[in-house]
């Protein structure tokens, strides 16, 4: 076999077993806890910390490879099997050193989307090198270091599980949700502003038409109103709908409150928790309980916001009512600090339940 159909098969190879660890990679809250780990099993964000620096160090290698003149198979071969025997098992392990039920639900599902992102774009990396060594030149180098930039990016990823740490993955995703939420009641605001539309020169137009000979297009035009009036609430909140409009006020009074108890949470509760705190097992049940809730509640507010397009006010008032109390659960979740101790944030968790309920 030669030095190029070498690499191929390799290649080959190696595409299918990421394309094999891609199909395994699912989050999995309820995994066996009853498997055996290793004794003293090293902490799964530094193997993905040292692997994922590992497979920045060996593509940054292949890449200039597979773009330079002359093409050398040979090399190729060697640093690619250093790759993908060693980095991408040792990925895989952590994910499976990283039990929920030891490390949480939250982590699991954060290091398994950062590790399939890595296979992801390992499998188009690899689809670089079969094409280099199929053609044996080096014709690719645009696509090749595009391709090596997005597997870098992928890798700095992982890098970053173990450097924000817990914490600060779970600060960085309750910013996120807080930030829909804000979205939700920007478009909630647009949606009762309306889009501008003259409803006086719209009477116009009906009057004009009135007085038209024309039945055929005054059918037409009862129908086209028909229409639009089908579709009038996804663009505005109808004026004749005074008690949508009043619930429209009270939901954004609410969903802002809510957006503060994000960031009282994060401030007092999130950024607080330690490495010391995050070792106690109850801390991480709840953290993971928490982070379900403030998950859930952005996903209640795009339905309330359905349930006003629909101009259903009995939807809206159960939905909000859904809203509130899963917020104030959250509230509750972490009333006392981490040690069960009252603070400061406990007192002001006592007088936002009475104010948002």
């Amino acid at each position: 076999m030669s030095s190029s159909q070498t690499l191929i098969h390799l290649a080959q190879t190696q595409r299918a077993l990421v394309a094999q660890f891609l199909a395994s990679l699912a989050p999995n809250p309820s995994a066996d806890s009853s498997t055996q780990l290793p004794p003293n099993p090293p902490n799964p964000l530094h193997v993905l910390r040292d692997s994922a620096t590992l497979l920045k160090a060996h593509t940054t290698k292949l890449a200039l490879l597979l773009i330079n003149k002359p093409f050398t198979p040979t090399a190729v071969t060697s640093v690619l099997r250093d790759a993908t025997q060693t980095c991408l098992p040792a990925m895989m392990s952590a994910v499976e050193l990283c039990r929920p039920d030891i490390w949480g639900v939250f982590l699991h599902h954060q290091v398994v989307a950062k590790v399939r992102a890595v296979m992801r774009e390992m499998v188009s990396f690899l689809e670089e090198v079969l094409d280099t060594a199929q053609e044996n030149t080096s014709n690719h180098s645009k696509d090749t270091l595009a391709s090596t930039g997005v597997l870098w990016d992928a890798c700095d990823g992982l890098i970053q599980l173990e450097t924000t740490g817990i914490a600060g993955l779970a600060v960085l995703k309750a910013q996120e949700l807080r930030d829909t939420i804000n979205d939700a009641i920007q478009e909630l605001k647009e949606w009762e502003e309306g889009d501008g539309e003259d409803e006086d020169d719209e009477d116009e137009d009906d009057d004009a038409h009135s007085t038209s000979d024309d039945d055929q297009e005054d059918r037409e035009r009862d129908d086209q109103d028909e229409f639009d009036d089908m579709f009038s609430a996804a663009n505005s909140l109808p004026k004749d709908r005074p008690d949508l409009k009043e619930r429209l006020q009270t939901t954004a009074d609410k969903l802002k409150k809510i957006q503060f108890l994000y960031a009282a949470i994060t401030k007092r509760r999130l950024k607080t928790f330690t490495a010391d705190i995050a070792s106690k097992k109850v801390n991480i049940l709840t953290l993971d309980k928490l982070m379900h809730l403030l998950k859930e509640l952005p996903e209640s507010v795009d339905d309330l916001a359905n349930a006003f397009y629909e101009l259903d006010a009995d939807q809206v008032d159960t939905i909000l009512a859904s809203c509130v109390a899963n917020a104030c659960s959250a509230a509750e979740l972490l009333k006392t600090d981490w040690n069960g101790k009252d603070d400061e944030f406990t007192a002001w968790v006592t007088k936002w339940t009475s104010v948002v309920k």
